[in-house]
């Protein structure tokens, strides 16, 4: 059903959520640096905390590298075609119970890393994204009375939809020969998100300050990775 820190991390993102949609309501045009920092964060997620762990998992289950790596780029795959649907931070959002659904299995999907590696800097990113994904959509909606109603279903979805995913994958009681295997589609989903991030940041602001951002965040996040990892 989830551990104290992966509902702690289920309350922090709903919050960021709220606080950036209120933030895009006021300020709908700032939105590149918070989608840069989140893309940043993510990556540092992928490559120092998560890339490890799948390493040692498969030292330690004997999965091999060819499965590992098939379920990360299927996972990266189907978070893209998730995301054309239902990510804020797409262009083109629709509307509609579709596009609500796309976006709930979209956050379930980034929620359902809490439950395989609960992690503070994981934590850390999914806040910065969740953050980024509440600015992006009432940035995106506006002030229209029918899309502000849509804006209200769809951050009912956002905030809830983490703590779904948490608690089904945390539910399944896989295998240990699963867990490498798990960890890979949620990097390979976070992957695919800090692209999506990245890009559209790029498309909002100026190319040389998305890059900084990105680069920024993912420094400090790999460096309290490494700290973290060296003191633990």
């Amino acid at each position: 059903m989830g551990t104290f820190d992966g509902w702690l991390g289920v309350a922090l993102i709903a919050a960021a959520t709220l606080s950036g949609a209120d933030l895009g309501r006021r300020s709908p045009r700032a939105s590149a640096i918070p989608l840069a920092a989140s893309c940043g964060a993510l990556i540092a997620v992928v490559v120092a905390d998560l890339g490890p762990d799948v390493a040692g998992d498969v030292r330690d289950t004997g999965v091999g590298w060819p499965a590992v790596l098939l379920v990360g780029a299927l996972g990266f795959v189907a978070s893209g075609v998730l995301m054309k649907r239902g990510c804020p931070c797409e262009p083109g959002l629709a509307g509609g119970i579709g596009t609500a659904a796309a976006l709930g299995v979209h956050r379930a999907l980034e929620g359902s890393a809490l439950a395989v590696a609960a992690s503070a800097p994981l934590v850390l990113a999914l806040v910065v994204h969740a953050a980024s994904e509440g600015f992006a959509l009432t940035a995106l909606l506006g002030a229209e009375e029918r899309r502000r109603r849509a804006a209200a279903l769809w951050l009912t979805v956002a905030c809830l939809a983490p703590a779904f995913g948490m608690v089904v994958v945390g539910s399944l009681g896989l295998p240990d020969k699963a867990h490498p295997l798990l960890t890979a589609a949620v990097a390979g989903v976070l992957a695919r998100t800090a692209l999506s991030a990245y890009r559209i940041a790029a498309e909002r602001g100026q190319a040389l300050l998305t890059r900084s951002a990105t680069a920024v965040s993912a420094g400090v996040l790999a460096t309290a990775l490494a700290l973290l990892t060296h003191l633990g």
